[in-house]
């Protein structure tokens, strides 16, 4: 069988798809599966092609790695360069960091496991303004060439053609099998990892030497049928809701088989398949799919940063501008260099080392000059400098995943992750969630004032109560569901062996779904159980508590992030507007799950006359308001967390008009009533 005349015509599927999916376009909620599209025809397309090289006797690996390297980095290298102005001259300090580490690691052929890190998940609000997000599937791709001919070239030398086939299918089901574990394992970060997206390639792979020396299917209905039913399917999966959670998962599978059965009809020109894909547009956007898929993301990253409308207007626009670009980008750049053949060292050297070094090198630049906030005017450096000043090095390295040990707490931490008075043995310990982190200003203020000392240990997305847990919740994974149980455990055994004066719980309590929580696995879950299970657990919690004589703290919520703050309150700077950012009010109004557990404090106050709450609102909201600046600089950062600088603040305000919670006039603690 030679090469399917309709790969470009498939190409060209998967790219308008992702590029539907990117636009928002609903009629297609899953067209991120258009990547998985492009892993199947590079499964099948580069496996082809090394095997008919080694079988002509011309394949060798310098050859092979330099068309590579002139085929993808050129363009790629066009979109890094692009794109660095756009972020030079629209993108805020922290973002523009963001963005130099991403262009490295894109250069690097590794930001698939940065934004693995980096991002909560691929389809979140927050990687939306990436610019080089979609890069992710580029490095996927190339770690795939980095096994792929050395594997195919020791199985064409030392292994029969049967025992190849034998040895691809058996590869392609453990890696299939092995996939569909890691998103419940290890959640979204799984989406764009290398290992969870070989049995992709492997899909075109095993076809690419299935089909070796095999005539064409033939021209009989029923596999016409089943080549539309198969195309038919890749579509059908782009238009269903809810694909995206723990993939890739078996909808994964499925398009990977529906797209191997298109393949192989393509085989047969007369096909129905092949005359569809085959169309002269079809064709055309084929072509130039590389370079759509390149430019495209760009388009809609820095529009969505800039937050300015979106309408059909808009859509077209940037539909517009993504094919103006990438046909210009086909023309010029990827077919003329496309063509060039140097030596290994030199096109190693010139399409990755040299601009790598150089993005570094101006990486660290920038970050000497923290990425230049001047070029935005006065205001943001004062906004910056004012962020910038009270940035505590160590609260970030005090969560789980720093300092830890899989879901052991590390004891030298009890002296490392500490806040409050300096020079005295540390007297109290804080736990809870990253939002119990964002409380080290606030509490240092508090603690300090007081000549206490005080621990801080957190575990991002952990409600840490003894004896109940959020397993099989969305919102977190298997492991992490694991990791949060496990050092709630460890510490609630520190609290009962370190016998602290006081014990101080933070929390999102209204992050954590009632339904959701459990105290095991099967339980039976609605949001009266939830709720009753919460009760439980905060009683629980105060029970170890005080029975060690220590005093419990426990921190109410701060009025919630508006959703919007972030674009409200840094548009102005990004569009060079002179004023902006005073308009974003946030409302005092509370939420029945806020009104919730001020019950529940209330309750649990009236049990445990030793009980202190600690609530932010008295001195963030007042009136009908609360603020989400203070002093022209923003007390919020990223999803919601208070910012260093708004915790300092509201804790200096705290204690101007509020008792402090760490003084000797606290009571003696005492059994609970209840």
């Amino acid at each position: 069988m030679g090469f399917r005349k309709d790969i470009n015509g498939l190409r060209a599927v998967a790219v308008v798809l992702v590029l539907l999916f990117h636009g928002g376009v609903t009629a297609f909620p899953s067209g991120f599966i258009g990547v998985d599209v492009f892993f199947v025809i590079s499964g099948f397309l580069i496996t082809s092609i090394v095997r008919a090289d080694l079988a002509a006797g011309t394949f060798s690996f310098r050859g092979f790695y330099v068309r590579r390297l002139w085929r993808i980095q050129v363009a790629l290298l066009a979109v890094v360069a692009a794109t660095f102005m756009v972020a030079a001259i629209f993108y805020l300090p922290d973002d523009f960091n963001v963005y130099f580490k991403s262009a490295m690691q894109t250069i690097g052929l590794s930001s698939n496991y940065y934004f693995a890190k980096t991002t909560t998940a691929y389809a979140a609000t927050g990687s939306q303004t990436l610019l080089l997000l979609h890069t992710w599937s580029l490095s996927v791709e190339w770690q795939w060439y980095l096994i792929m001919p050395v594997a195919m070239w020791l199985l064409y030398r030392y292994v029969s053609p049967l025992q190849t086939r034998l040895m691809l299918l058996t590869a392609l089901v453990a890696l299939a099998w092995y996939a569909l574990r890691q998103p419940v394992m290890h959640g979204d970060a799984a989406y764009f990892w290398f290992s969870t997206r070989i049995f992709e390639f492997l899909f075109g792979a095993t076809l690419a030497v299935l089909v070796e020396g095999r005539s064409a299917p033939p021209d009989a209905l029923l596999l016409n049928l089943l080549g539309v039913l198969a195309l038919a399917v890749i579509f059908g999966i782009a238009a269903m809701h809810g694909v995206i959670a723990d993939y890739p998962n078996r909808y994964a599978v499925l398009l990977c088989a529906a797209c191997v059965v298109v393949l192989w009809m393509g085989a047969n020109e007369k096909s129905w398949v092949s005359w569809l894909l085959s169309l002269a547009p079809v064709v055309f956007i084929g072509d130039i799919s590389y370079s759509l898929y390149l430019w495209h993301w760009p388009i809609f990253a820095t529009w969505r940063y800039l937050e300015l409308p979106e309408s059909a207007a808009t859509l077209l626009l940037c539909y517009g501008l993504t094919f103006a670009l990438g046909y210009l980008s086909y023309r010029f750049i990827e077919q003329p260099y496309r063509r060039l053949r140097p030596s290994f060292g030199r096109s190693v050297a010139v399409l990755v080392v040299v601009p790598l070094f150089a993005v570094a090198a101006l990486f660290v630049v920038a970050q000497k000059h923290e990425f230049f906030p001047a070029r935005f005017g006065p205001e943001l450096a004062y906004v910056d400098g004012s962020l910038s000043k009270y940035d505590p090095p160590m609260r970030r390295h005090c969560l789980q995943g720093r300092g830890t040990n899989g879901g052991n707490v590390d004891l030298r931490y009890l002296d490392v992750c500490v806040i409050g008075h300096k020079g005295v043995p540390v007297t109290g310990l804080m736990i809870g969630d990253s939002y119990s982190n964002q409380y080290w200003n606030f509490i240092d203020r508090l603690s300090n004032a007081a000549g206490v000392s005080v621990a801080s240990l957190a575990t991002p997305s952990c409600l840490a109560l003894p004896g109940v847990t959020l397993y099989d919740w969305h919102s977190i994974n298997y492991q992490q569901y694991r990791v949060c149980e496990d050092r709630t455990k460890n510490y609630y055994s520190i609290i009962q062996s370190h016998k602290f004066k006081y014990v101080i719980i933070g929390e999102n309590w209204v992050y954590y779904d009632f339904p959701a929580i459990v105290n095991k696995p099967g339980d039976l879950q609605s949001k009266e159980l939830g709720r009753a299970r919460i009760e439980a657990a905060m009683r629980h919690a105060l029970d170890i508590v005080t029975s060690t004589g220590a005093i419990p703290v426990v921190i109410k919520g701060a009025a919630t992030m508006p959703d919007d703050f972030q674009g409200c309150f840094y548009q102005h700077f990004k569009l060079r507007q002179r004023s902006g950012g005073a308009d974003c009010t946030l409302g005092s109004t509370k939420g029945d799950v806020d009104v919730w557990y001020d019950q529940l404090f209330e309750r649990l106050k009236t049990s445990y006359p030793t009980l202190v709450l600690i609530d932010p609102r008295l001195v963030q909201c007042s009136g009908d308001s609360c603020m989400t600046t203070y002093k022209g600089v923003p007390i919020y950062r990223d999803t919601g967390h208070m910012s260093d600088y708004g915790s300092y603040q509201l804790g200096q305000l705290y204690l101007e008009s509020q008792p402090n919670p760490f003084t000797e006039h606290v009571p003696s603690a005492v059994a609970p009533s209840g």
